[in-house]
């Protein structure tokens, strides 16, 4: 890939997933718009329905990128329409009214790649790369910082007071640029791959040679299979997006 300039061509990335076992639903999410926005959404299993939470995050950020306190009472409102609470088993009222959790990670590319915005509330990690060396990590930088509870949007508002201690426009945001980059990629992933990737990025051979050479879906399952199987990768669902 040249160094990025300003007439770069949007180009369509790589997106693989694959669920924490076969028979079980994948409840990460991802979305890309023709504008350059990408989205990724890891949804909590624990927590009630969070494959559709995650759908909803994506999908409203790829139409939306401007996450404020209003966007995200929007998307708890659109979530809610989905049930009639009171129809609901008891048992699932119950973890209805606790909430559905999940991460949100997404990225705005502008001006060829001069301007990249990446946003993140939660553990779904975005790394900027030159050729095979990690240039940037967002929003972890060690894979020891995973072993912490993270802190993810709930669809219960009493559970995203931690939101108003922070400032959206500087807490959770990052800022980069392909600019000066010989070979610039980024990379967007859930938890599961964040986390190798970051217990990884010390070994002789550099863990980004390693995705980069995943090129098919058949690929990347086997990939997450093996390193499941060697006790290098957690058993979660994986997710992907690669713009090379």
């Amino acid at each position: 890939m040249r160094p990025a300039d300003s007439r770069s061509k949007s180009r369509l990335p790589l997106a693989f997933s694959v669920p924490k076992r076969e028979d079980q639903h994948n409840e990460d999410s991802f979305q890309r718009s023709a504008k350059g926005v990408y989205a990724l959404s890891d949804g909590a299993s624990v927590s009630f329905d969070s494959a559709s939470w995650a759908r909803i995050l994506v999908r409203r950020y790829t139409r939306d990128p401007e996450f404020t306190r209003e966007w995200l009472s929007a998307a708890i409102a659109e979530f809610r329409k989905l049930y009639d609470r009171d129809s609901l088993p008891w048992m699932q009222q119950a973890s209805f009214d606790k909430g559905s959790f999940a991460s949100l990670l997404g990225v705005r590319i502008a001006d060829g790649g001069r301007a990249i915005q990446v946003l993140s509330v939660g553990d779904s990690l975005a790394v900027l790369c030159d050729g095979d060396r990690i240039k940037a990590t967002f929003p972890l930088s060690t894979a020891a910082e995973f072993s912490a509870s993270p802190q993810l949007i709930c669809t219960n508002p009493t559970h995203n007071t931690f939101l108003d201690k922070l400032d959206f426009a500087y807490d959770l945001v990052a800022d980069w640029t392909f600019r000066g980059l010989e070979q610039p990629a980024l990379l967007c992933m859930t938890d599961a791959l964040g986390h190798w990737l970051l217990s990884q990025r010390d070994r002789d051979s550099s863990p980004i040679s390693v995705l980069r050479r995943l090129r098919t879906p058949g690929a990347f399952a086997r990939f997450v299979q093996e390193e499941r199987a060697a006790g290098r990768m957690k058993r979660d669902d994986t997710t992907l997006i690669a713009l090379w």
